[in-house]
């Protein structure tokens, strides 16, 4: 299994998964259509869905590109906006060799943490990824506080925005920073919470141009991942994902 970063950060957001077949699973589509058809190297045909994590364009803007070609979608934000407010969406959706199960970013009493720029509550949700090449991937981002526990998890692609000492308060920008992103402290707690043995990467994705760090990043990283392969989403890097549990041979 291969994880492709196409473009990462408040410009964009688009990942790539793909297996040793060819099938192709992407993650948030926040970037031209074009784009992400180049990153594919044109082999839109291997495309066996898309996941939404939400509405904003750097994750979503070329969603309407791919409902128009006919290819699956997961967006469970707008399910929640449909049905007005149900928040459950919790069943597994196989997608290819790919099994695919959504869940909510909020709080624990419930309350969403993005917003859009009027300060309105944005619908968030991460995906948890399944695969016999790769085992078990999470998928998050966009969120200040993860609230659920997983078992047995082998890759997570994390948004991880900023680092609490490097902002600049008096900027007014410090409340749009630290509402509904993932500080690197709080980070490092989701994946201590998480940890274990079967973990192999953490790769930090969505990092603020301005009030992130990334080698501090890294270094924070490792003293909780314990061994994992850590590192940083760039654009046009590429990770091997492998399945702890599956027999090479």
């Amino acid at each position: 299994m291969k994880l492709k970063c196409i473009a990462t950060g408040s410009a964009g957001n688009c990942y790539l998964l793909t297996s040793n077949s060819g099938e192709t699973l992407i993650l948030d589509c926040g970037i031209p259509i074009k784009e992400i058809k180049k990153g594919l190297d044109w082999h839109i045909k291997d495309v066996v869905g898309v996941l939404c994590t939400h509405k904003h364009l750097d994750h979503s803007k070329s969603l309407n590109d791919f409902k128009a070609m006919g290819i699956r979608i997961s967006a469970p934000y707008i399910q929640y906006a449909q049905f007005e407010g149900i928040l459950h969406y919790y069943h597994t959706i196989p997608y290819g060799g790919f099994k695919v199960k959504a869940f909510d970013l909020t709080t624990i009493d419930g309350n969403w943490t993005h917003t859009d720029a009027n300060g309105e509550p944005c619908p968030i949700y991460g995906f948890l990824i399944t695969h016999k090449e790769m085992g078990k991937m999470l998928y998050i981002t966009d969120c200040e506080v993860v609230k659920w526990k997983f078992k047995g998890i082998n890759h997570i692609l994390l948004g991880v925005n900023y680092d609490k000492d490097l902002i600049d308060r008096d900027t007014g920008k410090a409340n749009h920073v630290f509402r509904g992103h993932l500080s690197i402290d709080t980070a490092c707690d989701f994946v201590k919470a998480n940890y274990s043995d079967s973990l192999q990467n953490v790769i930090m994705c969505h990092l603020s141009s301005e009030n992130a760090d990334r080698d501090s990043f890294i270094e924070k990283m490792k003293k909780v991942a314990c061994g994992a392969n850590v590192d940083v989403a760039e654009r046009n890097k590429e990770w091997l994902l492998a399945n702890p549990n599956e027999c090479p041979f």
